[in-house]
């Protein structure tokens, strides 16, 4: 089961097609809104199951008399040691979810923005995929332990960027851009993998030892 959690931060799009969403693909999903991220859901057409957070940052103002009465809420103390997003994904995985898809969550104030894509590495540590998006950057993880992994990724952003979030990766290719990589390093402290371009209809990655940030860019 797909879980998306709508949470903080800008997400420039206005409509779930332009960050790649099908509205039909949501109904058997599940639909998670943390905090701010209600708004975003709502203003994209979406309806979520279950509304939680410490509710410091959503403008009541923006909603209607009632507007939350029915909906499943999970409301916490705002003197906690989670993140909303933190408990958004608890939440999902508890409750079942194989992918994360989290809409937000990049922009504006650096650590929050930080919390939200080390996240990648908690969820994958747990065996569940995911991705996050906020329209104008995608970012996903690769993580390999001594054994090539591959990843494919179809053209449609502008700059494609590879980051170690790892002392070292190693192992690392990419295929179908303007800067192909065969079998090399990339460190944490030293980035010359980024702003790529794929320049064919995808880009293969590949992986053999790390934890690598993949981020898609539309300029």
């Amino acid at each position: 089961m797909t879980a998306y959690i709508f949470t903080g931060g800008q997400v420039v799009a206005d409509s779930l097609s332009e960050l790649g969403m099908q509205q039909d693909l949501l109904s058997e999903s599940m639909i998670i809104a943390a905090d701010s991220g209600y708004l975003t859901a709502r203003r994209l057409g979406v309806k979520p199951q279950l509304l939680l957070g410490d509710l410091d940052s959503l403008d009541r103002s923006q909603l209607s008399e009632g507007e939350l009465d029915e909906m499943e809420k999970c409301i916490v103390s705002p003197i906690k040691d989670d993140t909303d997003t933190q408990l958004a994904v608890d939440t999902a995985i508890e409750r079942g979810a194989d992918e994360i898809i989290i809409i937000g969550g990049l922009g504006g104030r650096l650590d929050h923005t930080l919390s939200s894509v080390f996240l990648l590495e908690y969820i994958s540590d747990r065996g569940v995929k995911c991705m996050m998006t906020d329209g104008h950057n995608r970012a996903r993880l690769m993580k390999a332990d001594g054994c090539d992994i591959e990843l494919c990724i179809s053209a449609g952003y502008k700059y494609l960027s590879l980051v170690s979030l790892s002392d070292v990766c190693e192992g690392v290719s990419i295929s179908g851009v303007y800067y192909p990589l065969d079998d090399v390093e990339i460190t944490r402290s030293y980035s010359y993998a980024v702003s790529n371009e794929i320049t064919s209809d995808s880009a293969h990655i590949g992986l053999r030892r790390g934890v690598m940030l993949i981020i898609e860019s539309r300029d």
